[in-house]
């Protein structure tokens, strides 16, 4: 199959960066079987290891320069797209003349109506943004931060039923953002695929330091902002009574002024950006994601089980991830029992070693990237065959290795 894959930004492993992430992972997952052609969006701050990565796994790769400035951010309010980007794409369609056109953000749906031209067009846009705003809203401080959220939020909605519906399939990581385009979109152009983990990448291989709770992500995101203050002000304190030793480390780049004044609080520690986050998630004698709040799947609980972190979840933090309380993590949505579950996990190693097995053995058999792709891959079929009659798709010849 010939694949014409347009990303946001260019993919690259590795990465925390979910745009990144996903795409690179899709394409070194299916550049075996397939003929992959890439178009990525760059505004020109990678370093040229990064713009580089993508040309081992891909037939071609183009780069465009997106727009800074009023007209980006006006554009990405009302959700159309740059001219020039649409000229660029439709270009590369005729050029290359794919099966499958596959856009890789929210932020690009409005090219389906112009440049699919009766090629399939796979969206996939990882969460709702509407949701994702009006959830945003509900913890935002400042009325008028919340007043901009939400007016965000109307209008992100406005674009997912003006452009999504052009679209063959729309690819979301979790139900709930699903559930949330189902206002505009029949349940059966939806598909839920959860994002993938590195199994190598992450091996397994605890080593915790003693009393040691690790937190990652980008930290000045708002959800884990909110998370790891949450947790240090008003969680730490109880768990120190009862664990003298505990410490809780916030592992992350571009920590906020909120969470770098978390410092001066006892017992937390704020890193910053760090070269390898995989020895801080090694180190975790407890992985701890207090999220309230925030949609999709989060790659940090991915990472966590693979690596072999005991987890202690909220279910806001496990959407997209169903996990068994018990059994793959510790799950409570209660402060005192999210608490609780923290403290005796410090105090008992067989729980800690019993989750940690559980959890890698979930991500093997259900969240590798290899699992994954191939969950695209259907999609990508169901989508041609509702596009062609069956007698002109197996005039197409087999799916093309390289």
């Amino acid at each position: 199959m010939r694949i014409l894959l347009v990303s946001e930004m260019i993919p690259c492993l590795p990465s925390h960066d979910g745009f990144r992430l996903i795409s690179a992972n899709l394409i070194r997952n299916l550049f075996d079987r397939h003929e992959i052609h890439l178009i990525a969006l760059s505004r020109g701050d990678e370093s040229e290891e990064q713009s580089e990565w993508p040309r081992a796994y891909c037939q071609s790769v183009s780069i465009f320069r997106s727009e800074h400035g009023i007209r980006a951010k006006v554009r990405a309010i009302t959700g159309d797209v740059d001219p020039a980007l649409t000229r660029f794409i439709s270009d590369a369609v005729a050029r290359v003349r794919p099966d499958v056109l596959h856009l890789e953000g929210g932020g690009l749906a409005a090219l389906l109506r112009s440049t699919t031209r009766g090629l399939p067009g796979i969206l996939c846009v990882h969460d709702s943004k509407a949701l994702r705003c009006r959830e945003f809203a509900g913890y935002a401080a400042r009325a008028r931060e919340r007043f901009r959220l939400k007016l965000l939020s109307l209008l992100a909605r406005r674009q997912e039923l003006r452009w999504f519906g052009y679209a063959d399939r729309v690819v979301v990581t979790s139900p709930s953002d699903a559930q949330a385009l189902s206002v505009g979109l029949s349940a059966e152009r939806i598909a839920v695929i959860p994002n993938g983990v590195d199994l190598e990448y992450f091996a397994y291989r605890p080593a915790p330091e003693a009393g040691r709770i690790v937190f990652t992500g980008n930290m000045s995101w708002p959800p884990n902002e909110d998370a790891a203050e949450h947790f240090a002000r008003d969680l730490m304190p109880a768990i120190r009574n009862r664990i003298p030793g505990a410490s809780f480390w916030i592992v992350g780049a571009q920590p906020s002024l909120r969470v770098r004044n978390l410092s001066s609080v006892p017992g937390i520690h704020v890193t910053g950006t760090v070269a390898d986050i995989r020895p801080w998630i090694w180190s975790a004698a407890v992985y701890a994601s207090p999220l309230r709040f925030g949609l999709g799947v989060k790659n940090k609980i991915l990472e966590a089980m693979a690596s072999g972190a005991p987890i202690v979840a909220t279910s806001r933090s496990l959407s997209g991830t169903p996990l068994i309380d018990g059994r793959h993590a510790m799950i409570a949505d209660d402060d005192a029992k999210f608490g609780d579950s923290v403290a005796r996990l410090l105090a008992d190693p067989a729980l800690r070693e019993s989750l940690s097995r559980e959890a890698r053995r979930k991500a093997e058999a259900e969240y590798s990237w290899r699992s994954v792709a191939t969950k695209y891959e259907e999609v990508y079929r169901e989508a041609l065959a509702q596009r062609d009659p069956p007698h002109l798709l197996e005039s197409r010849g087999p799916f093309k290795g390289r």
